[in-house]
């Protein structure tokens, strides 16, 4: 559809099992929304904001990425200001009134709703992006269902979340030490850490197979969206895929199979000196 109606938005969000009570986070590229009758393009994001929010109702929760990648260059990020890097729509929701931030200064995840504070946990420093403790361990723990709006499942940073819950050996936790003041206006000195691959690309994340396999299996529903799609997932059920996906193959989401793994000491990156068999 190349113009779409609010409420067939609605029946959409119904239609990818999104339900009263729940909490979303909206990975978003808006351009491929396209225009929405009787709505200026300025409106676009305050009304599929409305339609998600008319959808979860008062007990449901919003939350989007509104990550900036300069923490490792300048080692001060300011959350009270600091904008992200990801597009329009997340950075208009930042802005908004009632609004969260977790504090993590490069990954940082905002929010807005019942369980916004409970997830987004604002007034503690989030050391670890991923892994236990994490706004992301927080958002699978309450079965958060993953949109994905004109955009695939490679920008899933849950994704990554799910690889450290997993142990699994391709990724290894980076330290970026510097000054962060949380969006409660409290400042941090400390080490903030970003579950990484190795800076000389010896190997990358491939989504590819697993979205294909998610599809089919109709664990991942997909559904047309404007001038694009939107697929949803609950959290859980993705987080019990992937275990599934990589049991027999732990480098089932990479690009390639590595001929060595990475981790970090003594400030460097360091191959390790057995290659993987």
């Amino acid at each position: 559809m190349k113009s779409a109606s609010v409420e067939a938005i609605k029946q959409t969000l119904y239609g990818l099992g999104i339900k009263k009570d729940d909490n979303v986070f909206i990975h978003s590229s808006l351009f491929s929304v396209g225009k929405i009758d009787d709505v200026q393009p300025q409106d676009i994001p305050k009304v599929l904001l409305s339609c998600f929010e008319t959808v979860i109702g008062n007990k449901g929760s919003i939350f989007m990425p509104c990550f900036n990648y300069d923490f490792p260059k300048t080692r001060h990020a300011d959350l009270t200001i600091q904008e992200t890097t990801l597009g329009f729509w997340p950075e208009w929701f930042r802005k908004q009134k009632n609004v969260v931030r977790s504090a993590h200064p490069m990954f940082s995840i905002c929010g807005a709703g019942a369980s916004a504070h409970k997830i987004c946990q604002p007034e503690r420093p989030e050391l670890y992006a991923f892994g236990q403790g994490s706004t992301y361990d927080r958002l699978i723990e309450s079965d958060s269902v993953l949109v994905l709006q004109g955009i695939g499942l490679r920008v899933a940073t849950v994704v990554v979340q799910i690889e450290a819950m997993l142990g699994l050996p391709y990724r290894f936790n980076k330290p970026f030490f510097g000054q962060v003041t949380l969006s409660t206006g409290q400042t941090i000195e400390d080490n903030f850490y970003h579950f990484c691959f190795p800076l000389n690309n010896a190997y990358r994340e491939d989504y590819a197979a697993l979205e294909a396999s998610l599809l089919s299996s109709g664990v991942m529903l997909k559904k047309p969206f404007g001038r694009g799609f939107i697929f949803a997932v609950r959290m859980k059920a993705l987080y019990e895929f992937i275990k599934n996906f990589t049991k027999d193959d732990p480098f089932a989401l990479l690009n390639c199979r590595p001929q060595y793994l990475y981790r970090f000491e003594n400030g460097s990156e360091i191959a390790y000196t057995s290659p993987i068999k």
